[in-house]
């Protein structure tokens, strides 16, 4: 079911990126009266590039999962796109979405739901997942619940009982009690009648649950970046739950046995016997990590050193222990203990779940590089024209300009920013277009704008008298964008490695915020137990990488001025 959801996503994503987005922009134009008219030999480039399948086919990829990635919070979140309880309704995911795409991490929406306006006892915040477990099922959840509170009553009776009997003792003695005794059965009678409330309350917000009046919608994954994973067993970071093959190992079954005198580096050795629930048990191998499970959580992690000659038993390192725990002999060993889509792509060392951390990591990182680009490219392309076009000193004194700025230390700055404060987005997008991205292309720009300054349609456009502003950005720039068009995916890719190396370095993004670069310093700290940390992010950035370089070719070959030729 999760397969076809997820796929109906994707498709609705394809579509809304190539037909609905399209449709949107023309519809918005034409209301405020803008009409954009593309020249016959743009055309022919668009169709050029249309024809190279390779590059236009990930152009469609990496817009439509972009695109896709930009409603990540009712999609990929540990909070629900909607929760009803009678009469309230609130859209914690929705209010998410909304603070993300005004402010791309944080937002001026509360995200806070208190629990008495959704049938939880208690004024502190909603746990979501709570309330979902009472709408699923309304008698298992409150059924404790009611206990607790008439065990509460009965015992508090019980209690009162014994301070009237006390009471009535000193009064038939004709002794008058004591202040503090009648002050404590007035106050034992007080908590009861608000218990008998509580009661009464208590099968009220059953009775709505019962009825079907509370509902709620979650995301089609119900974790997000941010919290950890304290539903799994064991200690993070977790091996993923779906297999892969070469990183994650297959699943196996055996036997803890007894406790060894053999040390390995100080650690305790145990043994292992094969065993199997069904069938012949595998035969143990050299290297095989398993899992001690005791009473469904995980009491350690031991590794197979010495197979003997049949392959049913091995001598084992114990290479983890959980704190307060106790390897008994006869204990569970298994190799995976989650199930297949508990946690597909594992957990970080802080028990965030990876999938999460991926996508919205993919959503930054392409988010950020498109913002440096833009930006980048405006500062660059203006620069880039005073030059080519006023030439003279005032060319000599910004190419002196650019070659001192160029020679700043951009990492030491990025390090000094570090130290003082945790650069954020905006922030990380602010200097880069400052201090680097806008510079390669002005040389492109100042190029083209000396070569064709020079040609006979600008010098008729300027004897015209029309000013000099007209001439750059109508009748040069046009004739110049082959150059920046070409460049501009091959620059997209830096930047993406860029920020990536930031973060693995720990100089990007604040450490709350999803990264493919920090996930992937994790990864290098825990290499040998949990190499997908390291894998993952590397796949995740070389796919995205390799598929915007094959744009980046095909655009450079549908543009290739040798194909169609410019005006002169």
């Amino acid at each position: 079911m999760n397969f076809i959801l997820t796929l109906l996503v994707l498709v609705a994503g394809v579509l809304f990126t190539q037909k609905g987005i399209p449709y949107l922009i023309k519809s918005l134009m034409s209301l405020v009266g803008v009409k954009v008219k593309s020249s016959p030999l743009t055309e022919k480039r668009i169709r050029r590039f249309k024809s190279i399948s390779r590059g236009y086919y990930s152009f469609v990829i990496i817009t439509s999962l972009f695109t896709t990635s930009l409603f990540l919070e009712v999609l990929v979140n540990d909070k629900p796109v909607m929760i009803r309880y009678g009469n309230e309704v609130a859209y914690p995911a929705v209010r998410d979405l909304v603070n993300t795409w005004c402010f791309f991490v944080e937002g001026p929406l509360s995200t806070y739901d208190r629990s008495g306006d959704f049938g939880v006892l208690g004024d502190g915040p909603l746990d979501y997942t709570e309330f979902s477990k009472m709408v699923e099922q309304p008698g298992i959840a409150f059924g404790p619940i009611a206990l607790e509170q008439k065990q509460q009553i009965s015992d508090l009776e019980l209690e009162i009982e014994d301070i009237q009997l006390e009471v009535d003792d000193l009064e038939s003695d004709g002794e008058e009690p004591e202040d503090w005794l009648v002050e404590d059965l007035k106050a034992a009678r007080d908590q009861l009648q608000k218990l008998r409330e509580g009661q009464g309350e208590l099968a009220a917000i059953e009775a709505v649950f019962a009825r079907g009046d509370a509902g709620v919608l979650w995301p089609l994954y119900r974790h997000g970046p941010y919290k950890n994973r304290l539903d799994l067993p064991g200690t993070a970071p977790h091996a993923p739950s779906l297999y892969i093959p070469g990183l994650t190992p297959k699943s196996q079954v055996a036997r803890l046995g007894e406790t060894l005198g053999v040390n390995y580096g100080g650690r305790p050795g145990v043994r292992v016997e094969a065993f199997s629930d069904k069938g012949d048990p595998q035969s143990l191998e050299t290297g095989t990590k398993f899992f001690v499970v005791q009473e469904e959580t995980v009491a350690g992690i031991v590794l197979v050193r010495l197979v003997a000659e049949d392959g049913q038993s091995a001598d084992a390192e114990v290479i983890s222990l959980t704190p307060g725990a106790t390897l008994l002999e006869g204990s569970r060993l298994a190799t995976r203990f989650l199930d297949t889509w508990e946690a597909p792509l594992g957990t970080s060392d802080a028990g965030i779940d990876v999938l999460p951390l991926l996508t919205y990591g993919f959503r930054v990182s392409v988010g950020f590089s498109f913002m440096v680009l833009i930006a980048g490219y405006l500062v660059g392309i203006l620069a880039g024209a005073v030059m080519g076009y006023y030439g003279g000193w005032t060319d000599i004194l910004l190419q002196r300009f650019i070659e001192i700025w160029g020679s700043v230390p951009f990492l030491f700055l990025i390090m000094i920013v570090a130290s003082i404060i945790d650069p954020g987005f905006w922030l990380l997008v602010f200097l880069l277009v400052i201090l680097r991205s806008w510079m390669a292309i002005t040389y492109q720009i100042r190029g083209e704008f000396y070569r064709e300054k020079a040609r006979d349609y600008v010098q008729a456009a300027i004897g015209t008298g029309v000013s000099d502003m007209t001439v750059m950005m109508r009748h040069i720039l046009p004739n110049s964008m082959v150059p920046v068009i070409s460049r501009a995916p091959f620059s997209f890719v830096t930047y993406i490695s860029m920020l990536v190396s930031l973060d693995f370095l720990g100089f990007g993004l604040p450490p709350t915020d999803p990264s493919w670069g920090r996930l992937l310093n994790q990864g290098f700290q825990f290499l040998t137990t949990s190499p997908h940390l390291v894998f993952l992010p590397v796949l995740a950035m070389a796919t995205t990488l390799f598929l915007v370089v094959l744009i980046g070719e095909a655009v450079r070959e549908a543009f290739d001025p040798k194909v169609f030729s410019r005006l002169r």
